[in-house]
């Protein structure tokens, strides 16, 4: 079934009218991903989604839209007649950011890792792992980003994959960069890469010794040790409730000011749908954040290599 619309697309948090409930159709028709984020063209609903735009209609043009705009508001008329996504949820990133905010389909595909950029010499690459149990819930979560301009190249999700093929994937990730700068020949790319160590972390850990740090390309990136914690170190990066918002914070200020650059269609539709939850963010009831995380854990990252590199630091710095 086809599902279009040129008229409005109320996104509301709870379907109680018959408009709304035509939102939530839209809505799901919109969520078209697999397991491992790729597009499936269809609908989680069976819906294939398309739109009419309201400049087709023979009694609407231009006038009509600056009359309506400024009648009910640029935020209200994008929503309602452009069916763009802006929910009323207070969420990260500004609504208006999010709606104009375009992805970019990947260059090429390992296995299921999406790569979007090509690999460069003289880059720094960092790559950020957000384990999951791989039991069919949460996903786990693999992020790459290019410093200095913090864009993104390659991304990887799937939610039954065990902790130990993570880890392997991640391995071939760094290993595919390293291969690839040697075969260019010039100024090899420095390559990091990190895992996030609260609960189903752990096993991440135990897996890298298993595996053998030597055998992965790379430096493992840890936070450094905080004055006065007394508690056992531990590689990688842990998240707290003051590390998650400092990280939200630094997210926001780099994607909003375009000096971050996300190219990924699932990653977009995650970040619509991280919203507040009293004094923190997190994924909307039935949502996912798992790629979101993973990009986060590159930003804490980045900002420990700032403090090494000042080029990085230059460019990366609030303004």
């Amino acid at each position: 079934p086809t599902l279009s619309t040129g008229g409005k697309c109320m996104i509301t948090s709870t379907p109680n009218s018959d408009e709304d409930q035509f939102a939530l159709i839209w809505k799901e028709a919109n969520k078209r991903f697999d397991e491992y984020g790729n597009d499936k063209q269809v609908g989680t609903n069976g819906f294939y989604a398309m739109k009419a735009h309201w400049s087709e209609h023979p009694d609407r043009n231009d006038e009509w839209a600056e009359a309506e705009k400024a009648r009910i508001g640029d935020e209200r008329f994008r929503r309602e007649h452009e069916c763009e996504f802006l929910i009323f949820d207070e969420t990260l990133i500004d609504s208006i950011h999010l709606a104009d905010m375009e992805a970019s389909a990947p260059v090429e595909t390992t296995g299921q890792v999406r790569w979007f950029d090509q690999i460069k010499n003289g880059y720094t690459y960092i790559i950020g792992l957000d384990p999951s149990l791989g039991t069919g819930g949460d996903a786990s979560a693999i992020q790459v980003y290019a410093l200095p301009g913090m864009s993104q190249v390659a991304e990887w999700q799937h939610n039954t994959t065990p902790v130990q093929a993570q880890v392997r994937i991640l391995a071939d990730i760094n290993k595919t960069i390293m291969e690839e700068g040697q075969r260019q020949g010039q100024k090899l790319p420095q390559v990091y890469y990190s895992v996030e160590n609260n609960s189903i972390g752990e096993a991440v850990l135990v897996s890298i010794a298993d595996y053998g740090e030597e055998n992965i390309y790379g430096m493992f990136l840890s936070e450094p040790a905080r004055k006065g914690h007394v508690r056992k170190f531990r590689k990688g990066f842990n998240t707290t409730h003051k590390t998650k918002i400092s990280a939200c914070a630094k997210f926001k200020q780099l994607l909003e000011s375009g000096q971050l650059k996300i190219k990924s269609k699932p990653l977009i539709s995650e970040l619509k749908a991280f919203v507040a939850h009293g004094t923190t963010f997190g994924a909307k009831t039935g949502e996912h954040d798992d790629l979101v995380m993973s990009t986060m854990l590159n930003v804490r990252m980045q900002k420990i290599l700032a403090e090494w590199d000042p080029a990085i630091y230059e460019k990366m710095r609030d303004a």
